[in-house]
């Protein structure tokens, strides 16, 4: 998470943070970056004074909401039920003065659309073996989240349900890591509500008519991410269509072709058609299954991130001559 694009400079206190700068949101939060000041009676954390970190803080229209807050609150126990290299780390909660926050892991380096964006703007591609490996950290990640259990050690079946470029960062290592699980399903304690919870543009066949969710909205959200990387278009557009026309386009699984332009090894174009399955039962049941599929597609994992890392570094933040390797 970098600080281009900061709304305001503020040196305002909450808890034992000190805001530094508000970081672009549209959620029911503000998100801000701040440092670790902690004060003499304030409980010991995992971080050390002067460390960075990113505090979500309730909007005081969210705030008034019973479900709003429920949700967010719910947000933080679920980041600390999770603890993998791909998530990001819940670091501690609170209330203060009435306003509700949450500080989780700082990360350095990039979203999913942002990196998509500048690619589009280059007219670049990545290599598809970068892709697979983006696509295995997220895959990892949400494999140990949707394992997560109760006390009793029961499942709770936890459904992301709303993967979309934004919700994936990318830090200066080339590691992928999910940010974002405010729209989280506990399938087996819960119902969805009436209301449709997802992103135009990568919604499951199954969330755009509205039926049973499992935890293969993920595995299909995780295949249009991999298609986007690999062609830059968006299986389903979305410019210009009605939300009434876009609804029919995923539910009727109309996604567009692979591009006649876009040279695809078979065997990755093969994994991410079985993941964009138009039932459940088309596709791998997981995000565990889904990741044994995707992993044997990467020959060296270390070396992939590493040129990722370089992407990163080079196209996304300094714009320099583009290395060949890396793009198509």
């Amino acid at each position: 998470m970098n600080g281009q694009g900061a709304k305001k400079k503020t040196d305002q206190r909450l808890g034992s943070f000190v805001l530094v700068d508000e970081l672009p949101s549209g959620g029911k939060a503000r998100v801000f970056r701040s440092l670790y000041s902690p004060e003499t009676r304030d409980p010991s954390i995992s971080l050390s004074p002067g460390d960075h970190a990113v505090l979500k803080i309730l909007r005081d229209s969210s705030a008034r909401d019973a479900r709003a807050s429920s949700t967010f609150s719910r947000e933080s126990e679920l980041l600390s039920m999770v603890e993998h290299p791909n998530v990001v780390r819940g670091i501690t909660r609170g209330v203060t003065g009435g306003r509700m926050w949450n500080a989780v892991e700082y990360i350095e380096g990039e979203d999913l659309g942002t990196l998509l964006s500048v690619m589009r703007t280059e007219q670049v591609r990545l290599r598809p073996h970068l892709v697979a490996s983006i696509a295995a950290d997220i895959l990892a990640g949400l494999a140990a989240a949707q394992s997560i259990a109760d006390h009793r050690g029961r499942s709770l079946g936890l459904i992301h349900r709303n993967l979309s470029p934004k919700q994936v960062m990318i830090d200066l290592r080339g590691q992928a890591k999910l940010i974002d699980f405010s729209d989280a399903l506990l399938s087996l304690q819960e119902e969805p509500g009436p209301e449709l919870v997802g992103t135009f543009g990568y919604l499951s066949p199954e969330q755009a008519k509205k039926e049973q969710l499992t935890q293969g909205v993920d595995v299909y959200q995780v295949g249009l991410l991999m298609f986007e990387l690999l062609t830059g278009e968006r299986a389903f557009p979305i410019q210009n269509a009605t939300d009434d026309a876009i609804l029919k386009t995923h539910a009727g699984n109309k996604r567009a072709p692979w591009p006649r332009s876009t040279d695809v090894p078979i065997e990755i174009k093969a994994v991410i058609d079985a993941a964009l399955g138009p039932t459940p039962e088309d596709r791998p049941a997981d995000a565990a299954a889904f990741y044994a599929q995707v992993e044997g597609l990467i020959e060296s994992p270390d070396e992939a991130r590493q040129s990722i890392a370089l992407v990163i570094r080079d196209l996304v933040r300094s714009d320099p001559e583009k290395p060949d390797p890396l793009y198509v």
